[in-house]
């Protein structure tokens, strides 16, 4: 992202937030100055007095600052661009954003919302070249002499001299507040592998994470539609490898597939899920309940807002959300049931889940509470009570990793162990 449009968006960003503490703490004036009970109902309306006449003048100062940083910033976007370029940390910086509250971002239109697009990584260019535009160096941040090429919504990049395309795409999808650049881990990258000993071509997505999953499930089925369409050789099979959230994000673009009868559905042999909250996460559930717990007071209703800035695609790993249906009726600030409609793995593929745990043998306390960190064992493998939600793995497809925690699965070596039995070529799971 442009330096020029990364400084106006965080600009924004600062003036929505401006704005939004500026409503928490009327909020606190108002409800201590109608000294209502402890527990009940928190009065509504602006506060009243001079604190009101205050908060109304801050709203009025940061609307007309906003205008003159905005106008600032639009006459020096050029220069900023040619001096300051865009480096790995930044890319880091915004996706993290992006997860917590790039919902808000994209209704906003906010230069800091990133769009959802396709890549590969290919050689660095040779000494002395320029590099490509579109093209991102790895090496300063992940030390893998690659840079990432986009080659969806910019399909002429498929032509590239080192772009060598194999007859059997890889799709890895990244999780939460993540970017493509994160599937390279420690020097490690799981696709790089995959495709070095099994002959993939790793195309690695890059989304908004605080969208909800069925949003970004139906613009990736959508765009995988295309480039498949424009692929320029052809296609053997199609498989998913999708980490935490983005395994949630395979199957809800699997199901957009399946129901507008996409032709690439067919080509799709395997999915793996990599520690994906299929039931959900148990860190979204505790965070549901802090930002309900406020709510209960007048005196914390209006620290209440602090909990709801949580992303539509956070809120989305409460239950494990991959549908439209599954969130589009009601607020889930405000619901906690999980009014999820019964998704099942598409019928015709190879399904195979990886979870992981903190303890180190099977029944230990600390598996049990935390799983991974941040998802169960229960969740990642699909096991649910009600049979009309659990997803069936056959023997064999699932496996549980002991003392590993939620991000580790991205460069620990049993995790590529496994992967390679799945999805290499000639392999037991091919059968």
């Amino acid at each position: 992202m442009k330096t020029g449009a990364t400084l106006h968006g965080t600009a924004n960003l600062a003036f929505d937030a401006a704005d939004a503490v500026t409503h928490i703490v009327e909020g606190m004036y108002r409800n201590i100055a109608a000294t209502p009970l402890p527990l009940g109902t928190a009065p509504q309306g602006s506060a009243p007095g001079i604190a009101g006449l205050v908060l109304d003048s801050v709203r009025k100062i940061s609307g007309v600052t906003r205008g003159s940083v905005g106008w600032a910033l639009s006459r020096l976007s050029s220069e900023l661009d040619r001096t300051l370029l865009p480096g790995p940390h930044r890319e880091a910086a915004i996706s993290a954003l992006n997860g917590i509250c790039g919902d808000h971002l994209a209704r906003r239109g906010n230069a800091l919302a990133i769009p959802m697009q396709l890549r590969v990584l290919l050689p660095e260019s040779p000494s002395g070249e320029e590099t490509p535009a579109k093209a991102i160096p790895f090496a300063d941040l992940f030390e893998v002499n690659k840079r990432a090429v986009e080659i969806y919504p910019r399909p002429m990049a498929l032509q590239e001299k080192d772009f060598v395309p194999s007859s059997r795409p890889l799709i890895l999808l990244h999780g939460l507040s993540m970017s493509d650049r994160e599937w390279t881990s420690r020097q490690h990258n799981h696709g790089e592998a995959l495709a070095e000993h099994s002959g993939y071509t790793p195309i690695y997505a890059l989304y908004n994470t605080g969208r909800n999953v069925s949003t970004n499930g139906r613009e990736l089925c959508n765009q995988l539609t295309e480039l498949l369409n424009a692929w320029p050789v052809p296609i053997e099979s199609v498989t998913f490898i999708g980490f935490s959230m983005g395994g949630l994000l395979a199957r809800s673009a699997m199901q957009f597939a399946a129901e507008e009868k996409q032709a690439w559905l067919d080509k799709v042999d395997k999915a793996v899920y990599i520690g994906t909250p299929h039931h959900g996460a148990v860190m979204e559930r505790g965070g549901y309940w802090l930002q309900k717990s406020l709510t209960y007071s007048p005196y914390t209703a209006p620290l209440a807002a602090l909990g709801r800035i949580r992303s539509a695609g956070i809120t989305d790993l409460r239950h494990g959300n991959v549908r439209d249906e599954d969130w589009q009726h009601h607020d889930e600030h405000d619901d906690h049931t999980d009014r999820r409609q019964p998704t099942p793995l598409p019928e015709g593929i190879k399904h195979f889940a990886i979870a992981a745990t903190l303890s180190k043998r099977s029944g230990d306390l600390s598996g049990k509470l935390l799983g991974d960190g941040l998802v169960h064992p229960s969740s990642a493998t699909g096991r649910h009570r009600d049979q009309s939600f659990h997803l069936p793995f056959p023997d064999g497809h699932t496996k549980i990793l002991y003392g590993l925690g939620h991000l580790a699965m991205l460069h620990d070596s049993r995790v590529l162990e496994q992967l390679t039995q799945w999805l290499g070529r000639g392999t037991a799971a091919e059968v």
